[in-house]
């Protein structure tokens, strides 16, 4: 379908989306995303000074509430989220830094769910809530590339 008749053709339940059970299987990987993301902020946190590492425990919350989003339209769809239980923490070893492992999961996150919107058909009630997801990935965006633009230049060894 064309983005432009989308919104003329999906109101009122006109035109085609995917099932249930296909929004469950499309919506799945990317609570997984979101909840690996939300891992990566809290090893993120102490590598920042106190006043960064406050704002981003201020952006916390919302992520939360947007991958709770998610997980609502995977269970209102009469699916399972995943939980996170056995997921592998985020490297946090002295060759990776932090903030650029963040940014770099950030950036994925957001692209993905747009691309998700673009390329299924979801329900126009899925399609907000992705866009909404996609939107607060960009705010958090803003936030953290500001970090990396303080941070000093990195000498290349």
């Amino acid at each position: 379908m064309f983005p432009v008749l989308r919104p003329i053709l999906n109101r009122g339940g006109a035109g085609y989306s995917i099932s249930r059970d296909e929004t469950v299987e499309h919506l799945q990987p990317h609570i997984e995303r979101g909840l690996a993301l939300m891992r990566t902020y809290d090893a993120t946190v102490p590598a920042l000074g106190a006043e960064d590492a406050a704002r981003l425990d201020a952006l916390m919350p919302y992520l939360r509430t947007e991958v709770g989003k998610l997980y609502e339209s995977v269970f209102s769809a009469g699916g399972t989220a995943p939980t996170g239980v056995g997921a592998v923490a985020p490297a946090t070893g002295s060759d990776v830094d932090p903030l650029d492992a963040l940014l770099r999961r950030e950036r994925e996150f957001g692209k993905e769910l747009l691309a998700e919107v673009d390329s299924v058909h979801h329900q126009e009630r899925t399609r907000a809530i992705l866009r909404a997801v996609a939107a607060g990935s960009t705010g958090r965006l803003d936030v953290l590339r500001e970090f990396a633009a303080r941070r000093p230049a990195r000498r290349e060894q």
